[in-house]
């Protein structure tokens, strides 16, 4: 067995505590102790896949994999044909919890020791794992601790854990003594991480609204959200946090005071942790921080000497406080979840024939972005039948699109973009 690193020690000395629905569970020494000797058995250089649900299971294995720096790889479960075919390609793990991959490339690279590579969405499209390691994992930890004032971290987490949004909850409280609940029945004096869509439901509710006032901090990031919305959280005095991030900064990056968006409407992000958060002359957000990813599994190295460039647009206010305004690729943000628009586009060109589509995100109170699709059918196409049905066997859930549109022409512009104003016509047409 490894050394074991100093962030286990505590951990070996009492059964660390962790909730469901408000009764006390316990990720128990023994429980660790089982997966250390599994791991201990296998190839460690190859890593574990981890899409395990249960939150117990994943957290023993997890941490019983990172005292023995064996590669941690994290992956939906809920992930398609096309989504495994994808990873196969770029990891071959001893051992898979919670996701049956069965065939893997021969030439898929190690990752490196201690490695945790998380999934991402990104630019390129398809599976995309950022690598992480507990270094930039507990700097982020760190960061967000002092954003709140410093002592334990109480958690409530109901985002699933192998989103970088749903690991740092459990990392958080593991790492600064704190309890982590994974629901939301009891709130108060906690921390939780919503993404937009699951605020907008939550307001929707007002004895619900009365509970969220007595949390400690509800982060929303995962995209923007709406003015509407804004101004509703602003009414109810909740103490939501706004926050900018993604997985290659381990979460949360930058944030926006409750108190700030309370007085502000309009107050930006103020930097996490030792964040340093520029902006280029095309408007993209620059971001230096202890808490960067290494680079990206199964592609060349990445020199982020000079931080890393995002594919955000945005801009700092008098007070340094940051607005993101934007993408710069062709990914929209629906549900908290990145869905590129090529992709999609892709899987309608190959399984339904189609040569004319325009995919795009449009506003929604809802989900933040919805994805509509406008297609065109040549004289010879017949409609579509049932097109999510078919769809989901080759993309996940939330690439499904929300609504599929037949169109004479795509609505676009003399210059070829999105005409924006002509799809609100369509789409006001569809709703009458």
């Amino acid at each position: 067995m490894a050394d074991t690193p100093a962030f286990e020690i505590e951990a070996l000395k009492r059964d660390w505590v962790a909730e469901l629905s408000g009764a006390a569970l316990y990720l128990s020494a023994c429980a660790y102790r089982e997966q250390i000797e599994l791991l201990t058995a296998v190839d460690r250089r190859r890593g574990v896949l981890l899409a395990e649900s249960d939150p117990f299971k994943f957290a023993a294995i997890f941490f019983a994999a990172l005292s023995l720096e064996v590669p941690i790889i994290l992956a939906n479960p809920k992930w398609g044909k096309l989504e495994r075919a994808e990873l196969a390609e770029l990891v071959a793990p001893a051992l898979c919890f919670g996701l049956e991959m069965n065939c893997f490339s021969l030439d898929a690279p190690l990752p490196p020791r201690g490695a945790v590579l998380i999934p991402t969405g990104g630019s390129t499209g398809g599976v995309k794992l950022a690598i992480h390691n507990w270094n930039s994992l507990s700097a982020a930890c760190r960061g967000v601790q002092a954003f709140l004032g410093g002592g334990p971290i109480n958690s409530c987490c109901v985002l699933p854990l192998f989103h970088v949004s749903g690991l740092m909850q459990l990392l958080r409280s593991f790492m600064t003594g704190g309890r982590i609940y994974f629901d939301d029945s009891q709130v108060e004096g906690r921390c939780l991480s919503y993404v937009a869509t699951q605020l907008q439901r939550a307001l929707s509710n007002p004895r619900r609204m009365v509970e969220l006032k007595t949390a400690k901090a509800i982060f929303v990031g995962g995209g923007p959200m709406s003015d509407s919305l804004v101004e509703r959280a602003r009414a109810a005095r909740l103490p939501v946090v706004p926050v900018y991030g993604m997985t290659e900064t381990a979460a949360m990056v930058a944030a926006i005071p409750a108190a700030d968006l309370w007085t502000n409407p309009s107050a930006g992000a103020q930097p996490i942790g030792d964040a340093r958060l520029l902006i280029e002359e095309t408007g993209a957000i620059r971001i230096h921080s202890s808490a960067l990813f290494l680079g990206y599994q199964g592609q060349p190295p990445m020199d982020l000497t000079e931080g890393y460039l995002t594919q955000d647009q945005g801009y700092l206010d008098a007070d340094l406080g940051l607005h993101v305004v934007g993408r710069m690729d062709r990914t929209i943000i629906s549900g908290g979840e990145k869905i590129d628009l090529n992709e999609v586009e892709s899987a309608l060109r190959q399984h339904f024939k189609l040569d004319e589509m325009l995919a795009c995100g449009m506003p929604d109170e809802e989900w933040g972005q919805r994805l509509v699709v406008f297609y065109v059918l040549s004289e010879d196409q017949a409609e579509l039948g049932n097109w999510r049905a078919q769809l989901k066997l080759h993309l996940a859930h939330f690439k499904i699109p929300k609504q599929m549109v037949v169109v004479e022409t795509l609505p676009l512009d003399g210059r070829g973009k999105l005409d924006r104003d002509r799809v609100r016509s369509i789409l006001a047409e569809q709703s009458l």
